[in-house]
């Protein structure tokens, strides 16, 4: 889900981004390990948007492979509010950043640890069908089968009516005008899912065994 607001991140922390991701660029074989950045949510914006404190200062953190409803869209609200119990204010996690976006947010799969555990925030509010498989910006086809199993349980946004599924990049267009109205609504399939991922350059699907 896309804020409209660009907020910058503080110098140091906008440093420390640019370091890891130049060192992302410059590993060749085998790749650099993933670092890992600790934090402290002191803020959830929306279905996937966080803001955190790390040791370096704030920063706004974008959850990846995922996309939630618009505020203003069907089960925008809920997806927030699932988030929000997900992570409290305070809440200890880890993140695994993938990039910077357009809005100066860390692009990242974030961890809650609690007690020695670990759970995959991004991962669970898609299993939850709190949120779509972000088809064009995953980093794998696995988000595909795992978006498939919530609305095969009709979990979350899939138990809404089908007139409700709008996958959120096409609302954002109509909200911004670059399309005259979102597609006609359609049952979404694993195969839909997948067509988009491999469009967008990711790779052949090859089914799990």
């Amino acid at each position: 889900m896309r804020r409209r607001n660009r907020a910058w991140l503080g110098g140091a922390a906008l440093g420390l981004v640019a370091l890891l991701l130049s060192g992302s660029a410059a590993a060749a074989d085998p790749p650099t390990p993933q670092t890992v950045l600790e934090a402290r949510v002191t803020r959830i914006n929306d279905g996937d948007s966080i803001e955190v404190d790390l040791a370096s200062g704030h920063a706004r953190v974008r959850l990846s492979a995922i996309d939630t409803p618009e505020f203003d869209q069907p089960y925008g609200a809920e997806s927030s509010a699932a988030l929000k119990a997900l992570l409290p204010i305070g809440s200890k996690v880890e993140l695994d950043v993938v990039t910077q976006d357009a809005f100066h947010r860390l692009v990242a799969t974030v961890w809650l640890v609690e007690g020695g555990k670990r759970t995959n925030i991004n991962e669970t509010m898609l299993r939850a069908g709190h949120a779509w498989a972000y088809r064009r910006y995953m980093p794998d086809s696995k988000f595909c089968e795992i978006e498939q199993e919530a609305r095969s349980k009709k979990a979350g946004l899939w138990a809404q009516p089908v007139s409700n599924w709008v996958y959120p990049p096409e609302w954002r267009f109509l909200k911004n005008g670059e399309v005259r109205a979102v597609p006609t609504p359609y049952e979404e399939t694993l195969e839909t899912c997948l067509a988009v991922y491999q469009r967008a350059g990711k790779g052949t699907y090859e089914p799990p065994k």
